[in-house]
C-alpha cells in the first residue's frame, strides 16, 4: 500500500513540476504582413532577403509602439544584424519579397 501511495505522489509531482522544453527556431521566412514574435524571448536575430529583384522593407516595433529597427532590403543574401528581439515585439514586412530571419542566442 505504501508503494502505491509513493508511486502516485511521485508521478503527480513529476507531472506538475516539469517544464516542456521549447526549441529555439533556427530560421523563419516571412512574407508581407505583421507578425507577433513574442514567444521568442531575448534572442539575437539576423535577416536577409531571399527573393531577387523584389524590394522589401522590414520594421521591428517594440511593445510600446516605438520603431526599433527599419531596413529596406534590395540586395539578395545581404545579412543584416537585427539585434535583440524581446518579448512583445512585432515584425512588419512590407513588399513583394520574402525575408528570412534567423534566431540565435
Amino acid at each position: 500500500m505504501k508503494v502505491i501511495k509513493f508511486l502516485t505522489i511521485f508521478l503527480i509531482s513529476m507531472i506538475l513540476f516539469t517544464e516542456m522544453p521549447k526549441a529555439i527556431p533556427m530560421s523563419n521566412n516571412y512574407k508581407q504582413g505583421i507578425y507577433d514574435i513574442s514567444e521568442f524571448k531575448d534572442l539575437n536575430a539576423t535577416a536577409k532577403l531571399l527573393t531577387p529583384s523584389n524590394v522589401t522593407s522590414l520594421i521591428i516595433v517594440d511593445s510600446n509602439s516605438n520603431e526599433k529597427f527599419y531596413k529596406r532590403f534590395d540586395t539578395v543574401d545581404e545579412v543584416i544584424t537585427l539585434g535583440y528581439i524581446k518579448e512583445g515585439d512585432f515584425i512588419v514586412v512590407s513588399g513583394r519579397g520574402e525575408i528570412s530571419i534567423s534566431f540565435f542566442k
